[in-house]
This record gives C-alpha cells, structure tokens and sequence, in this order.
C-alpha cells in the first residue's frame, strides 16, 4: 500500500474525506442510518441492506503495477518515485517518511536510502527503510524501535523494478516477488479501503464488490476492493479512467497517470459488503474480478437504485 500514489501528491489535493449523504427516506432500498468513526472522518450512510455510502474524492492508485517503482525512478520509467514508499529510521532515534516534501523526496531520503541499500539494507549503525508501497521483508531494531519490511523485492523477471503489491492477490502464486501475483489495476477497476473494524465487520473486505457513481455525468463502475489505504477515495486507474468516460489503457505514462482525478468530493462509493458477497482473485482470469462487479451490482438493485437514492 503506497501512502501516496505520485511524487508530492499532497499537494494536488490532500486525501480524500468521505461527506455526509443527505438523509433519504422515500424507499426503503434508499433508507439508512448513519456511521461515524471511518477512517476520513467524514459520515457513511449504512442501508438497511447493509451496504455503505458515502461521498468522496477520485485519487489515483497504481499499486499492482509492474512499473510503479524503480531504484532509479523516473530515469528508468517509473510512474512513482520511490520517496512516496518509505519511512526512514536513523540511529538517532529520528523518522521521516520520504514524501515530507520536495527537498526530503528528492534529496535526503534517496540519499539515506543508497546508504542503507549499500549497508545491505538491515544495518542499524546507518538507516532501516520500513517500505509500504513496495514489498518489503524482514525486520529490525533500530533505536529500541523495531522497524518491519526493510529488505525491498525486486520483481522475480529481473526488470529491475520493485515489487507493488496489493492486499487481494492470486495466493496459488506462491512467490511474492512475481508481480502478476497482485491485481493489475491498468485492467481491474479497484477500490481502497482504510484497515477498519467497522467495514469489516459489515463484510467490506478484499474482493468485496461495490459501485462508484458519478451523479452528475450519471456514470456507475463496479468494482472490487483490492488493496489498504488511509481513507475512502483512492482508485484503480481502470477504475478512475471508466468513471471518467476514458478508455481503459495499458499505456499509462506520466503524462496522463491522474486521468480520471476527482478533486471534489462528488462521488458516491458504495459498498455492497455481506450482500454483494466476495470473490478470490485468479491472475490467469483478470475478467473475473470484472464479472463478479457487475453481478454484484446488479443484485444490488444497479442503476435504477443508484438513480433512485442518489440522484
């Protein structure tokens, strides 16, 4: 899970915060109670079928692709630089994540990071890197902290790249540095969710389907949720580039990776949780996960429900 999905993000808005829903009573398919305590610290509306509304932003997240991280970022082709995936540890007991700012992205934190890179990754004496937006293994005590995932995998076809996982993967792919192990989010429209013990607890969990909607351009995506995040409102690029009315693609470059980039928070993402039900994720059939939206969506009650509650 990257905490950001681009170079200095923050900046481009913040994260998303889910709104508060108006109170809707004119069908029981559109009654519901509200819910506070989400990640986002916003409002969520829970339906009496148990499935979760509530009004958010469109960030972008790559994770899951095979081109998102690289020792040499932008220079070799990644889409993400790398200060957006760690948080540095010294000996003197300081930390900083890598996104702080310009100068910390560019400057400090890859120069911390070659120095530990050469230490061979677990030496205390010079820095620990707890990596979360590219697979990392192993652990460490550094300042009487101990620090997880310090030692980064570079995906298993020798490309060089760092390995972006994603929390719903293909477990019959036993090698975590095999990066078609995680969900390709140029092809799958997926979903974050923040670690909660409310939405799980309502079945909102990975491979758990829902719908984003567009009220105003009257568009709906199904889509499964297949990776954490900080809050409501991160997006697969598929799923970013649908709600948008553009093409899904594979050629995402730099230049267009925040196609699809909703800054207000207008959009409506539903949850289906226990009633939409959850699907496994075979890499072999990317369709599936696809397939299994829509189904779920259409058990939902579709678009006649969204016109009809969320208009």
């Amino acid at each position: 899970m990257s905490r950001l999905i681009s170079k200095f993000r923050h900046f481009a808005g913040g994260m998303a915060l889910l709104a508060p829903l108006p109170s809707i009573s004119a069908s029981s398919t559109c009654a519901g109670t509200n819910l506070t305590g989400i990640p986002g610290n916003g409002k969520t509306l829970i339906l009496s079928d148990g499935s979760l509304a509530g009004k958010a932003k469109v960030n972008i997240n790559i994770d899951g692709y095979g081109r998102a991280y690289h020792p040499q970022n932008a220079a070799a082709g990644a889409l993400i630089h790398l200060c957006n995936a760690g948080q540095v540890h010294l000996p003197d007991g300081r930390s900083y994540h890598g996104s702080l700012d310009n100068s910390t992205c560019t400057e400090r934190f890859m120069t911390d990071v070659a120095k530990a890179r050469v230490a061979g990754w677990t030496n205390p004496n010079v820095a620990l890197v707890r990596w979360y937006g590219i697979l990392g293994r192993g652990k460490g005590v550094i300042a009487r902290r101990t620090v997880k995932n310090i030692v980064p995998f570079l995906q298993a076809d020798g490309s060089g790249f760092y390995v972006s996982p994603t929390a719903l993967a293909d477990e019959t792919i036993a090698d975590p540095a095999v990066q078609t192990r995680y969900v390709n989010p140029l092809r799958i429209p997926a979903a974050v969710i923040p670690k909660s013990d409310a939405l799980r607890s309502r079945g909102v969990v990975m491979g758990s389907f829902g719908v984003a909607w567009d009220p105003a351009a009257k568009r709906a995506v199904p889509f499964v949720v297949g990776d954490y995040g900080p809050a409501i409102g991160e997006a697969s690029p598929a799923l970013a580039r649908s709600l948008a009315g553009l093409p899904i693609t594979d050629h995402v470059t730099r230049a267009n990776r925040y196609a699809g980039q909703v800054d207000a928070a207008r959009i409506v993402w539903v949850f289906f949780g226990k009633a939409g039900g959850r699907t496994k994720y075979d890499s072999g059939n990317e369709q599936l996960l696809v397939t299994g939206a829509m189904q779920a969506f259409q058990a939902w009650g579709g678009r006649d429900r969204l016109l009809t509650c969320f208009p």
